[in-house]
């Protein structure tokens, strides 16, 4: 799978597109630097859906490592590893880690194509709990099974496989769902904690493009509504006790 650069495709290579008609509509290019050929046009066209859906599944949308508890999500569904958000923040802000900090966070931006101005402030984010299929397999519990590609999360309720199906996350308290179990809860009380949620507090994980760019039309609104609710929240703390 390398490229005429010498160099291998990445994460964001794959998620980038499958064919080549995409590859030259954008110029692409490896996101090392390598220019993509014929050939690299060939394996990406080899790449199936459901490959592209567990790179997403598995791995953190900026850093590209393994996802790592503490996991959260944004408000349009991808995943990260808390650790690599909170870096590309200071980043952002001019306050590098370390002397690696602000060549990953440059690398990050032109790969995404600044994909991530969404990403302004820990409010963009919450933290997701997911549940691990070994958590489950360890349990007993019955999972649908798929030999053809790796697993790893799993819906809680009805142990549908996070790669094969639609997911939701509650982003009021976290927890992650396969929408099928979303159905099983008509009075919107999450299965696990009991926290009431609202249909605006569904985020599809991993969604399709038609619901990625519904969740980017209801950004604004959604600051709007986190503000007003940090303002009140402030006056209440500083209002004169009774």
């Amino acid at each position: 799978m390398g490229l005429d650069g010498g160099t291998y495709i990445t994460r964001s290579d794959v998620l980038r597109g499958q064919s080549w008609e995409l590859a030259t509509a954008d110029n692409s290019r490896s996101t090392r630097g390598g220019d993509a050929s014929a050939s690299a046009a060939k394996d990406r066209n080899s790449v199936d859906p459901r490959s592209v859906r567990s790179t997403k599944w598995s791995t953190c949308s900026l850093s590209n490592q393994p996802l790592q508890v503490p996991i959260v999500a944004d408000y349009l569904g991808s995943l990260y590893n808390r650790e690599a958000v909170l870096e590309f923040l200071l980043s952002r802000g001019g306050a590098f880690v370390d002397d690696m900090a602000q060549h990953r966070y440059l690398n990050q931006q032109r790969a995404s194509k600044f994909g991530y101005e969404h990403l302004k402030s820990t409010r963009d984010i919450f933290t997701v709990h997911l549940t691990d299929l070994q958590d489950t397999q360890a349990a007993g519990l019955p999972t649908a099974t798929d030999a053809e590609a790796p697993e790893r999360f799993v819906c809680p309720v009805t142990h549908l496989h996070s790669t094969r199906y639609p997911f939701v996350a509650i982003s009021g308290c976290g927890h992650v769902f396969s929408d099928r179990a979303i159905k099983q809860m008509p009075d919107l009380s999450c299965a696990t904690c009991g926290v009431s949620f609202t249909e605006s507090q569904l985020i599809p994980v991993n969604g399709t493009a038609e619901q990625i760019e519904d969740l980017k039309a209801a950004l604004p609104s959604r600051k709007h509504k986190s503000k007003r609710g940090s303002k009140r929240k402030r006056n209440s703390l500083n209002a004169d006790p009774p």
